[in-house]
């Protein structure tokens, strides 16, 4: 393993803050799209390690798409499904498959369904 490899793995088991309530995800969603730093996003069940980070207009298609994918799943007061590690200022965001969460006795933790980081991802397969 490399050393990028290990940060951003490292990086992905890191401390995050759960977001649970709308109002705090409108807040991230906000600051992520505000941020013109180049996000990467990463779904490792899509397929490999994107190698460049998301155009402008590709974040934008991304976060709306996935705010309707999450309403639509997370239809009470709590979201619950995203955890990042800043609600302002964020540089990593794992975004859960709301179905997959919560099994008891499934055995490991589920992979987020998307990382969205600052940082150029490796597979976490």
């Amino acid at each position: 393993m490399n050393d990028l490899t290990i940060d951003y793995k490292a990086r992905s088991n890191g401390r995050f803050i759960g977001v649970l309530r709308w109002p705090e995800f409108e807040t991230l969603w906000q600051a992520l799209a505000a941020d013109s730093r180049g996000w990467y996003v990463y779904g490792p069940e899509e397929g490999p390690p994107p190698a460049k980070p998301c155009t402008p207009e590709q974040m934008k298609a991304f976060l709306n798409r996935t705010e309707s994918y999450l309403r639509e799943l997370c239809t009470d007061t709590r979201c619950g499904a995203v955890y990042t590690d800043s609600l302002t200022d964020p540089d990593f965001v794992k975004i859960y498959n709301p179905r997959l969460m919560g099994g008891c006795g499934m055995g490991k933790a589920p992979l987020p369904q998307w990382l969205i980081s600052h940082i150029a991802p490796v597979s976490l397969l």
